[in-house]
């Protein structure tokens, strides 16, 4: 017997590669996953680098648009708490849908912080808007632990600071829209 492909064995090829050719499609494949890849980080980059704000009423409008993302991560924290509470959801569902909030939580609080305010006084709005970012991160990690423990018995006490936190970043995105 030689080393030529029997029939029969699962070794069909295709014409090009039966008449001794490569098939082109693996090179072209691994060029268009080169140039997403490239796409990708220049993306990520892109996002990352935020430059100053120019004017108050710019920055005003993106810590509104920031506290309305993260009181959404919070009332979907809460959402599933409720839920957990009320034994309609469990095990990996409540694990993921803590996690997922906590990492919008964390990704809203990451973006802003990226954005340069452009004087004195957007550092007095940054600060007063940490002041609420940072402790509904930080409850939002909380509930994302103690989902993947499966300690589901504490959920409702690590959610308490959230119904005020959530009230708080609505007013704040009220009185800077």
């Amino acid at each position: 017997m030689s080393g030529a492909p029997q029939a029969g064995r699962g070794t069909r090829r295709g014409p090009a590669v039966a008449a001794g050719r490569q098939h082109p499609e693996p090179a072209r494949c691994r060029q268009c996953l080169l140039a997403v890849a490239v796409g990708l980080i220049v993306l990520v980059a892109a996002a990352g680098c935020t430059g100053p704000v120019r004017s108050d009423d710019v920055y005003a409008s993106k810590a509104a648009a920031t506290a309305r993302a993260e009181a959404s991560a919070v009332q979907t924290a809460l959402l599933v708490v409720r839920q957990a509470g009320e034994r309609r959801l469990f095990g990996r569902t409540l694990a993921q849908a803590l996690a997922e909030a906590a990492s919008d939580g964390g990704d809203v609080q990451a973006t802003f912080d990226a954005i340069q305010p452009p004087d004195h006084r957007a550092d007095l709005l940054r600060g007063q808007l940490d002041e609420l970012l940072d402790p509904a991160v930080s409850a939002l990690a909380n509930l994302r632990t103690a989902a993947r423990r499966g300690d589901i018995a504490a959920l409702p006490r690590l959610a308490a600071p959230l119904h005020g936190l959530g009230d708080k970043l609505d007013r704040f995105q009220q009185a800077h829209q």
